[in-house]
């Protein structure tokens, strides 16, 4: 059962904070804790340039920090209280990389963290955060796009099953997920490899035989992309036509480094998502 959550706080002078909206919403429908986690960014300055920036700039960024990082917590707070909950928060000091690093540590003793898609067109610290969670913290991480404006609702989700580890992964840290749901499809994209081997049945049907001991129905599709259509454009199409409330899938089976330099499927998930994207790995 989810019943701890850590939400990563979007920590700016304006706008909305899409996960931590998102997440007072699903600690209301899961009836779980929640906890805020906000970072006054420190500059990462270089040593060798260190004598290049005065005291009274260290000092007046850092307060400026400290002032968005209080902002993102009284947003919190008051979303939190929306809804009749009270939100706990925890407060990290570093710069990006570092506080990254803090955020992984701190999720390890959660079921769930959630936290804001990365934008493409500005630098910011969405996508190291989730990274480090991903692969530092043992415990699953759920995306919320930029534009999400419904609620929290597991009732129609997705997995993308392709059979890998990482996969397995997934669909074991989201089974308290899948036992809220409607529709549970799991989805297979033909990728012009054998998807049936001697003696081995077509991938997604053990899963759903899995989950089916779990007393989940699986409803299995294998889908096919045309022309030059890829995995993320099937599984994208996919979410829209039978309207998913949330997609399941292992979150990098390669290096990150591979698939930051030649992209890949969980990259492009990322980038492109348009519902909430549960990750593990």
């Amino acid at each position: 059962m989810i019943k701890d959550i850590l939400v990563s706080l979007r920590v700016a002078d304006v706008g909305e904070d899409v996960a931590g909206d998102y997440a007072v919403s699903a600690a209301a429908a899961l009836d779980a804790h929640l906890t805020g986690v906000a970072v006054s960014y420190e500059i990462d300055v270089p040593p060798v340039y260190t004598e290049a920036f005065s005291t009274d700039f260290i000092e007046a960024q850092r307060a400026e920090a400290q002032r968005l990082a209080r902002t993102s917590v009284e947003r919190f707070g008051e979303a939190a209280r929306s809804l009749g909950l009270t939100g706990e928060v925890r407060l990290v000091d570093g710069t990006p990389g570092g506080a990254a690093e803090q955020i992984g540590v701190l999720a390890r003793l959660y079921d769930l963290t959630i936290v804001n898609q990365a934008d493409p067109d500005k630098l910011g610290p969405e996508d190291v955060v989730t990274e480090a969670v991903l692969f530092d913290s043992g415990r699953p991480v759920l995306v919320v796009p930029r534009k999400q404006q419904k609620p929290f609702s597991a009732k129609r989700i997705m997995v993308a099953w392709d059979g890998s580890r990482t996969s397995a992964r997934a669909v074991a840290e989201a089974r308290a997920l899948l036992r809220h749901a409607h529709l549970v499809e799991a989805v297979v994209v033909e990728t012009g490899k054998p998807l049936r081997k001697k003696g081995v049945d077509l991938p997604g049907a053990d899963l759903a035989r899995h989950l089916a001991r779990h007393e989940k129905t699986v409803e299995l599709r294998t889908l096919v992309p045309s022309g030059d259509e890829s995995i993320a454009d099937v599984l994208l199409k996919e979410v829209a036509a039978r309207d998913i409330d949330i997609v399941v899938m292992g979150g990098y089976g390669h290096s990150r480094l591979r698939e930051f330099v030649l992209g890949g499927v969980t990259r492009d998930m990322l980038e492109r998502m348009t519902v909430p994207l549960f990750l593990a790995h």
